[in-house]
């Protein structure tokens, strides 16, 4: 199960204002391809650097995961988007990754 949340923030708190879910993804060899040129995993030999790659460079991936992202989520919007957390997005992208691998 992929999971998403949307946050907000009141009073200073920032709290899950909506959840976006997928059963799961089936990830196009093209897309792959991309997002393993951009993060360039060459020398990464565990999933923990891996894990620190995506982290490092998604800022650079992000015109590539935005449109994945509201592909695997549907209805999900840019705005949406701005409040997520990055960490969040990393750990979505780990499992579509693994599954396609797999």
């Amino acid at each position: 199960m992929l999971e998403l949340n949307i946050y907000k923030t009141e009073n200073g708190v920032k709290t899950i204002e909506k959840t976006y879910r997928a059963e799961s993804y089936e990830l196009m060899f093209g897309t792959v391809e991309d997002f393993l040129n951009l993060i360039n995993v060459e020398g990464a030999a565990t999933e923990a650097d891996i894990n620190k790659l995506l982290i490092k460079n998604v800022g650079k991936c992000f015109n590539q995961i935005k449109p994945l992202l509201k592909e695997v989520f549907n209805g999900l919007t840019d705005e949406e988007l701005t409040r997520t957390k990055v960490k969040e997005i990393v750990t979505v992208l780990m499992i579509i990754f693994k599954n396609a691998l797999a």
